[in-house]
């Protein structure tokens, strides 16, 4: 296995970063195929928002990869969720040719793991190690006895993978805002997504011979979304071939945001390195929020963009 290879040549330099990590946080480290570190990030323990990380190609990427072609602009978003025990982390494909490949060789659209986790994209491959005690014991060992315990696997990929598919997640109370798909079950309708351009255009207008401004109604973008969509996440962007909601102009970034599920009342949007951020509704100006908590009555700005939700009605029980 590709990833093996990779992971034995970069062990020695692993042990020596994560021995460097405070205990309840971890580091993310990318490397070649040859196991040469090309690009790290420590992740510290999240208190209420989860932390979102962003890896591709591009240079505003939190976690920038140089020299691989495979790898799309964005490729990967990795969020780490706060809670007790092993650092839950939730890994999105931002639909990069590539892909995500798990430890086994399988290509998934996302995953679920607790406290560590391994995998490949393109030509690279990354590491994700919990900090102090339990990170040198993952790397402890002979380098075959090391990566079963990082992974669940053996080099030969027997063994049961610790990673879980975001097809096969755990239950809501388990992970944080994740609900299990089960594709015997039609998914649950969620409601309506908004996408609405709040740039005011200057038309001629007859009344008493002066301009009017308004909105321009043809920037108002809408999607019916589900429960399976949020569990996948949703990409928002002017590349309608990648992104399930698609808007028009250059203040829009190609892939600019992705939209998943926190709860039955709050939903996530988190900025994928775009050019003109992510906000909260009433902050245009500043610097863009990785993640921002988006309700019924709280939307968000995508650049000069609204994004809104309206949320399925419940059917009422007498």
């Amino acid at each position: 296995m590709a990833l093996a290879t990779s992971f034995a040549r970069a062990r020695p330099i692993l042990t020596a970063l994560v021995a460097g990590v405070p205990e309840g946080d971890a580091v993310i480290v990318a490397t070649d195929r040859n196991g040469f570190p090309v690009a790290q990030r420590l992740i510290e323990r999240p208190k209420d928002l989860p932390h979102a990380v962003v890896i591709g190609r591009h240079n505003r990427c939190a976690l920038a990869i140089p020299g691989d072609s495979r790898v799309s602009l964005r490729h990967l978003l990795l969020t780490t969720w706060p809670g007790q025990g092993p650092m839950r982390l939730r890994g999105y494909d931002l639909g990069g040719r590539a892909g995500v490949v798990l430890a086994d060789g399988k290509r998934v659209p996302g995953f679920s793991a607790h406290g560590q986790v391994a995998l490949g994209f393109g030509r690279t491959s990354l590491f994700v190690l919990p900090g102090g005690a339990i990170g040198r014991d993952i790397l402890a060992g002979d380098e075959s006895e090391s990566f079963r315990k990082l992974t669940g696997l053996d080099a030969s990929g027997s063994g049961h993978r610790l990673a879980i598919s975001a097809m096969a997640e755990p239950g809501v109370a388990e992970l944080g805002g994740y609900r299990p798909v089960n594709v015997d079950v039609r998914p649950e309708p969620r409601g309506v997504l908004r996408l609405r351009s709040t740039k005011i255009t200057r038309n001629r207008a007859t009344n008493r011979g002066r301009n009017r401004g308004r909105e321009d109604s043809t920037q108002v973008r809408e999607l019916e979304i589900d429960s399976e969509q949020l569990q996948r996440g949703l990409l928002i962007g002017r590349y309608s071939d990648r992104c399930s909601l698609a808007g028009q102009g250059r203040n829009l970034s190609r892939v600019h945001a992705l939209v998943t599920e926190e709860g039955p009342n709050s939903l996530l949007v988190y900025d994928l390195a775009s050019t003109n951020g992510v906000r909260p509704s009433g902050q245009s100006e500043g610097p863009s929020h990785p993640v921002v908590r988006m309700t019924p009555d709280d939307p968000c700005l995508l650049g000069h963009f609204e994004l809104s939700w309206v949320p399925a009605e419940r059917p009422t029980i007498h």
